[in-house]
């Protein structure tokens, strides 16, 4: 099965990702229409960690606990593409899901697929339409950086046993240009808001 695998190291935290995914899961698939819509489901988020960032969804884990945890039947794999997804119509917003959730990938708001106009579970799909039309998930395609890859898990964990740490990290061809004054700038920025330049 194919995966998201999320190289740290390249993330420029320009948020690309989820403005796709934003766009990808909204009725109109609009990026005017998303904006400022408080349905509006984004389902990853780039997490900053001092002067890192962190691209964190779902992680389409096998076996995965909030499919076991949930009591309503609303979380399933899907049997084509792998992908756990989940359906809002049955979603009881009971938060068993996200009490088991090692990754922190499952939120709660009332979306645009929500039932009754209440709160729902909402989390990654994987983009299961567009990988089962033969393409990449939306916030895979929009990162520029080459941050966030979507490739066959075996293959991907073969590649990481058979390298370094420090070459996985970098990937191959190293960090693209003028990345090391990216993260340089952004530090001395964090450090300037914290009062210490």
């Amino acid at each position: 099965m194919k995966r998201i695998f999320v190289d740290y190291k390249k993330c420029l935290a320009c948020k690309a990702c989820e403005t796709a995914c934003a766009v990808e899961h909204h009725p109109s698939g609009n990026l005017y229409a998303a904006l400022g819509d408080r349905k509006t489901q984004v389902n990853v988020r780039v997490l900053g960690i001092e002067h890192e960032a962190f691209p964190l969804s779902c992680r389409h884990c096998d076996p995965a606990d909030c499919l076991n945890a949930c009591p309503s039947g609303a979380i399933c794999r899907d049997p084509e593409s792998g992908a756990v997804v989940l359906d809002a119509s049955l979603c009881k917003a009971c938060a068993m899901c996200a009490m088991v959730c090692p990754f922190d990938a499952i939120s709660f708001k009332q979306t645009h697929r929500s039932c009754y106009n209440r709160d729902v579970a909402y989390k990654c799909d994987l983009c299961n339409g567009r990988i089962k039309a033969g393409d990449e998930p939306a916030c895979v395609a929009a990162c520029h950086s080459g941050a966030l890859v979507y490739t066959e898990n075996d293959a991907a964990r073969t590649q990481r046993a058979s390298r370094s740490l420090r070459s996985y990290l970098l990937g191959e061809e190293g960090p693209p240009p003028l990345l090391e004054l990216f993260r340089e700038l952004r530090r001395k920025e964090f450090a300037r808001r914290r009062g210490g330049l």
